[in-house]
């Protein structure tokens, strides 16, 4: 009635299915009657009721059979209603998705024929499918497909594909039901079950069949085998989360094919009653009275930090707004960390300092130009160290004679500095500063927000830190946010509902479910009141919201997903760009559907409202997609960046090593991880080292001294990171490469050496470095003298350590010898420090050289080391 469905049947097709179950894979096994066909030396052996076919091309033309004329009919007709609009939408993405699966299996149709004629068996099989039609198209579920079977077939059912609209179990339960319950001539049985598929157009541009396949789909085939005709077979999942409730009984575990442990199902019978109820979204504050209090006290006062914790959507950002909305006038600052960005330093205070200082977004040189000029209007004395103001806004500015000289262990410090006393001539006076989901900052993001939280009692400032999940201490006064109490959660229930209240029962589950997480308590509420039930509720947020996502038209849920590969935040025009090649706009309608997840975070840059959101369009995806669109991405920006691709370099990283794209990833990620390390920010950089050393191994013409090299590099920033096993390792890796020379393998023992020293591991440091001399062998070359000198100078710090003055100096002596002839100053300044101490150590009155090894470290830019001696 609502679509025109062509089945096929009858004993040809139950051969056909046998022989398809006897082949085993890489065969084809062809009936008795097909072989009799088949031209001399086209089968071979026999295999079960058939014969597996030996010869796979056809030499000569074989006997056609003419054409037949068929009714015109129009096209949508021969679509079923369920499928009519993700094909009409011209979007083809496959997904992953969570989904009821519904299979119908009708056995009957050869015993139909053979006692009454092809009328019979036509008739049965009309009343089959145009009872399946009137229940799936009541219940919105779609009728997905058919497919042949032994002495019948199966129809395909799916609810939440290609659209959810809530509820999906208990719609494909009702359809169930109400299929088994009409008169049928067929004997019929239905398995349904529910969980992740993949979805999404299959085949060729100009024949392709929309479809689900997975695990979940196996299963509930596989519950329709075990069914006996007239049952329904379901899995527990879909009845616990169907708001239908069903007379069931519970069946013995029982095997299924592909399945190491016997699978749990329950027979479905008659509806035995729903809960429809409809409420309403909007919350109320409640259940943080104490906490909002405090936050008022600390923000009227001024000069406090205060850290708010607590998992996802428990109440942190809605606390500090309401918070910030008693004081209106003071100035704000929001830094948001977020996944994408977690690699960028300065990612979180870039765009808020930009704006704070009047830089728009635009070309290095522009960017450069209008940062010169405001610090010259409004803070000139900061004019020289301007370079670190550029790094902490990521636009490049050439260092001054100031910043050069700065040791790279200081620059972070020092650009913490100078923001804070940037923010002092910007900001006159107290002011709230707010860094959202530190969790998600990187490394220099999270010490600029607590170098500001040193300054603030001096400056009146409030720093107010939300975050979760993290190792790291907290700043300043702890604040952690628990689940609302069951008062606070009913309170918030009853008035959401007010204009249509809630029995007790129904708002006892919501107080359950909602776990006191207030986020997820609106979610639950909003589900209620569209789907009019309560028996369907979400067990996470994210589920919550991937449902939700699953509810939008097939064209706004693309333009979310795609939207998900760009970042918790955007470009407008980058977005733009890569909906391009789509052939797809944001018209006002869809943007209005999606102004529930994205917002103008900026009148260029748009944002994803919750990072939940975020993560589960992008997870919806399918994994070509996802490389197709970050491809896509990537060669938008690399575009929009022109010239200047180094500046971008970090997201041009993520986005080609998530296409797949070697190549670029090896070079934008080695650049991306230089700047990191420059900056200091030394996980970010370990992390783009990883991602070049990852692709390396797909891009042909690599030198192998090269990837020791970037092994090398990797162990530096784990070193100046404190994970020391893990440079170790990577120096390890280094040293493994082939080919490698004997100056560079000296060096990287040395580095070994001094992770094991830093562990306390001596006797593991003294093996590296004589290994490290042995690579050098007889080398008299100055490269390797150098090598050498410095490994001697290391020698004398381990026996210091040890406590063996006499060894130290020895170790010192040789060390400061070939220092001086091949002019290797970080070894005879360490050398000379070693030697003082042990010469203190035996009574030896020479000339002390400390000073001289203090200049020397100067010299080099080793700064610390200086201090560490003078002290």
């Amino acid at each position: 009635n609502s679509h025109r469905e062509l089945i096929v049947g009858g004993p040809t097709t139950s051969m056909v299915n046998l022989m398809e179950g006897t082949a085993d894979a890489s065969e084809i096994v062809v009936s008795p009657e097909t072989a009799a066909l088949l031209p001399n030396g086209f089968v071979g052996d026999p295999k079960g009721r058939g014969l597996l076919l030996r010869k796979r091309r056809v030499d000569h033309p074989l006997p056609g059979t003419d054409g037949a004329s068929h009714e015109s009919v129009p096209p949508e007709s021969l679509v079923p209603i369920g499928l009519r609009e993700v094909i009409g939408s011209g979007v083809d993405d496959s997904e992953h998705r969570v989904a009821s699966i519904g299979f119908i299996g009708y056995t009957g149709t050869d015993t139909t024929l053979a006692r009454s004629g092809p009328d019979a068996a036509a008739a049965a099989l009309e009343q089959l499918v145009t009872a399946v039609q009137a229940a799936v198209d009541a219940e919105h579920v779609t009728f997905l497909a058919s497919d042949v079977a032994g002495d019948g077939g199966k129809i395909i059912l799916a609810a939440g594909v290609p659209t959810g609209r809530g509820d999906d179990e208990g719609r494909i339960l009702r359809a169930a039901r109400s299929i088994l319950d009409s008169e049928q001539s067929l004997n019929i049985r239905i398995g349904v079950n529910r969980g992740h598929v993949f979805s999404g157009a299959v085949g060729i541009e100009r024949r392709a069949t929309y479809t689900v396949m997975g695990d979940t789909v196996n299963l509930a085939a596989r519950l329709m085998t075990a069914a006996p005709p007239g049952a329904l077979y379901a899995h527990p999942s879909v009845l616990d989360r169907s708001s239908t409730l069903f007379r069931t009984e519970a069946l013995e575990k029982f095997q299924v094919k592909g399945k190491t442990e016997a699978v749990e199902a329950y027979e479905v019978g008659d509806e035995t009653g729903h809960r429809p109820r409809e409420t309403t979204r909007d919350l109320v504050f409640s259940g943080r009275d104490a906490e909002l209090a405090r936050l008022d006290e600390l923000i009227s006062f001024g000069g406090s930090t205060v850290t708010i914790d607590g998992e996802s959507g428990i109440g942190k950002t809605r606390l500090t707004t309401e918070a910030m909305a008693l004081h209106p006038d003071l100035p704000t600052v929001v830094a948001q960390g977020e996944p994408a960005r977690f690699e960028s330093p300065y990612w979180a205070f870039r765009d808020p300092l930009r704006t704070l200082i009047g830089v728009e977004p635009g070309p290095q040189p522009e960017m450069r130009t209008a940062l010169t000029d405001a610090i010259t209007r409004r803070a000139p004395d900061l004019l020289p160290l301007l370079p670190l103001l550029g790094d902490a806004t990521q636009i490049d500015i050439a260092d001054t004679p100031e910043t050069a000289d700065l040791d790279a262990r200081f620059r972070p410090t020092k650009t913490a500095e100078t923001v804070a006393a940037l923010l002092e001539r910007l900001i006159d006076g107290p002011a709230v500063v707010v860094a959202e989901d530190a969790h998600w900052m990187d490394d220099l993001s999270l010490g600029l927000v607590s170098h500001l939280s040193h300054q603030a009692p001096e400056q009146g400032w409030t720093i107010l830190v939300t975050t979760h999940g993290t190792d790291t201490d907290p700043l300043g006064e702890q604040m952690s946010l628990g689940p609302l109490d069951e008062t606070a959660v009913r309170d918030i229930a009853i008035s959401a509902t007010a204009a249509a209240p809630l029995r007790p029962h129904e708002l006892d589950a919501i107080v359950a479910r909602a776990g006191g997480n207030p986020l997820f308590l609106g979610e639950i509420l909003r589900v209620v009141r569209e789907t009019g039930q309560t028996a369907d509720l979400p067990d996470s947020l994210e589920a919550v919201v991937s449902a939700d996502i699953d509810t939008l038209p097939p064209l706004t849920r693309q333009i979310l997903r795609y939207a998900a590969v760009l970042g918790r935040s955007f470009p407008t025009i980058v977005f733009d760009r890569v909906l391009g090649p789509e052939g797809v706009g944001v018209d006002q309608a869809t943007r209005s559907e999606l102004s529930r997840f994205i917002e103008s975070q900026e009148p260029d840059r748009l944002h994803f409202r919750l990072s939940v959101v975020h993560s589960a369009a992008y997870r919806g995806l399918s994994f070509r997609r996802r490389q197709e669109l970050h491809a896509r991405a990537g060669t938008v920006i690399e575009e929009l960046a022109g010239d200047d691709t180094e500046s971008a370099a970090d997201v041009l990283s993520y986005h080609f090593s998530n296409s797949g794209d070697h190549a670029k990833t090896w070079h934008y990620a080695r650049i991306a991880a230089e700047r990191a390390k420059r900056a200091y920010a030394n996980s970010q950089a370990a992390a783009h080292y990883e991602s070049a050393i990852g692709s390396a191994r797909h891009v042909t013409g690599v030198r192998s001294e090269e990837l020791a090299l970037i092994w090398a590099d990797l162990g530096d920033v784990r070193d100046l990171a404190g994970e020391y096993e893990s440079a170790r390792s990577a120096f390890a890796q280094a040293l493994g490469v082939s080919g490698l020379d004997e100056v560079v393998a000296a060096d990287l023992y040395l580095k070994r050496a001094e992770m094991w020293y830093l562990s306390g591991e001596l006797a593991n440091a003294k093996r590296n470095l004589t290994v490290g001399r042995t690579r050098l062998g007889e080398r008299k070359d100055r490269a390797a003298q150098r090598a050498l000198a410095r490994l001697d100078a290391f020698q004398s710090s381990i026996s210091g350590r040890a406590g063996d003055p006499v060894g130290a100096a020895e170790a010192a002596h040789r060390a400061i010898e070939t220092a001086m002839r091949v002019d290797e100053k970080k070894a005879l300044a360490r050398a000379y420090g070693v030697l003082d101490w042990a010469n203190f150590m035996m009574g030896i009155d020479e000339p002390r050289r400390s000073e001289e090894a203090i200049e020397i470290w100067k010299s080099v830019g080793q700064l610390e080391r200086a201090v560490t001696l003078m002290s």
